[in-house]
C-alpha cells in the first residue's frame, strides 16, 4: 500500500476498502483471460489427439477398406452403369450417323437430268450431308469424354490416396503449435488443398455420374430416344427411295427430300445438344460446383484475419 498521509481514521478505511475493491476487479480481469487461455489449450489437445485417432486408423485399417464400403459401392455401380449406357447411346448415334452419311453421299451420286425442278439432288443433299458428317465427329468425340469419365473414376476408386491425407493431417496438427497466424495459416491452407484433391479425384466422377442418371432419366432419356427413331425412320425413308422413283416423280421427290432433310437436320442438332450437355457441359457444371462447396467449407477455417499481414 503507498504511503498516504490520513487526516482522520474515515477517510483511512474508505481509503482501503477502494483499494481492495481495486485488487479483486484485478484478479476478476486476470481470471477470464486465464480461463479463455486453459480452453484453447484443451481444444487444441483434444484436436491433436483427434488428428493422430484418424491417422492411427488411416493406417490400421487402409484407404480402401474406409471408401469402400456400401454407400460408396452403391455410388459408384450406379455411375459406372449411367456411363456404360451413355457411351452406349453415343456409339449408337455414331453407327446411324456414319450410316446416313453412306446413304446420303450414295443418293448424291444419282444423275437423272442436270437439275430436277430448280434444284439438284446434289445441292438438297450436301448441307445435310455435310451436317451429318460433322455429327459423327461430335459423338465420336462425346465417346471418347466418357471414355475418359470411366478412366477417371477407375483411378479414383483404385488408386490409395492415403499418402495425400496423411501429409496433410500431419500439416493440420504441426500448425496447431504454430506461434504465428500467418504459419498456421500458410500450414492449414495446403492441408485442405491436398484434402480437396483427395475429395474430387475420389467422388467427383462418381457423384457427377450419380446425379446425370437421375437427370438423364427424369429429362433427357425420352428426348434422346425420340430424337433417334426420327433420325432412323428418316434414314429409312431415304433409303427407300429408288432412281426409278426419282426419275418418275422428279417434283415429289424433292419435296419428300427437302422435308426428310429438315426433318434430320432438326434431329441432329437436337442430338448434339443433349449428348453435349450430358457429358461435357454438365460433368464440367458439377465439378465446377463440387470445387466451389468443397473449397468454402475447408478454406473457411483458414481464412486470414483482415489485420494480418502476409
Amino acid at each position: 500500500m503507498p504511503f498516504v498521509i490520513f487526516f482522520n481514521s474515515n477517510d483511512q478505511n474508505t481509503y482501503i476498502v477502494k483499494m481492495k475493491m481495486k485488487q479483486k476487479k484485478a484478479v476478476r480481469k486476470s481470471f477470464i483471460p486465464q480461463i479463455f487461455s486453459q480452453a484453447d489449450k484443451r481444444i487444441k489437445a483434444e484436436l491433436s489427439l483427434l488428428l493422430i485417432l484418424c491417422m492411427l486408423v488411416l493406417v490400421a485399417v487402409g484407404w480402401q477398406e474406409i471408401t469402400h464400403n456400401q454407400l460408396t459401392g452403391g455410388m459408384e455401380e450406379q455411375s459406372m452403369a449411367y456411363l456404360d449406357d451413355t457411351m452406349h447411346k453415343a456409339g449408337a448415334a455414331f453407327l446411324v450417323a456414319r450410316a446416313l452419311n453412306a446413304t446420303l453421299s450414295v443418293m448424291q451420286s444419282f444423275t437423272i437430268t442436270p437439275f430436277i425442278g430448280e434444284l439438284s439432288l446434289g445441292e438438297v443433299l450436301d448441307p445435310v450431308n455435310d451436317l451429318v458428317e460433322r455429327f459423327s465427329w461430335v459423338m465420336l468425340s462425346v465417346t471418347v469424354a466418357i471414355g475418359i469419365q470411366k478412366l477417371l473414376m477407375e483411378v479414383g476408386i483404385s488408386i490409395n490416396l492415403s499418402y495425400v491425407i496423411l501429409p496433410a493431417l500431419f500439416l493440420i496438427l504441426f500448425s496447431l503449435f504454430m506461434k504465428t497466424t500467418v504459419s498456421k495459416h500458410r500450414l492449414r491452407l495446403l492441408a485442405y488443398k491436398l484434402l480437396l484433391l483427395v475429395l474430387l479425384v475420389r467422388f467427383a466422377i462418381p457423384v457427377t455420374g450419380l446425379i446425370g442418371s437421375h437427370i438423364s432419366s427424369a429429362f433427357l432419356a425420352d428426348k434422346h430416344d425420340v430424337a433417334m427413331q426420327s433420325i432412323e425412320d428418316s434414314k429409312a425413308k431415304l433409303s427407300g427411295m429408288t432412281f426409278q422413283e426419282i426419275a418418275v416423280s422428279p417434283t415429289e421427290s424433292l419435296e419428300k427430300l427437302q422435308k426428310d432433310s429438315e426433318e434430320i437436320v432438326s434431329q441432329i442438332i437436337k442430338l448434339i445438344t443433349l449428348f453435349v450437355f450430358e457429358t461435357i457441359l454438365f460433368p464440367l457444371l458439377v465439378l465446377l460446383g463440387l470445387v466451389k462447396v468443397f473449397g468454402a467449407l475447408f478454406y473457411a477455417p483458414v481464412m486470414k484475419p483482415s489485420g494480418s499481414s502476409a
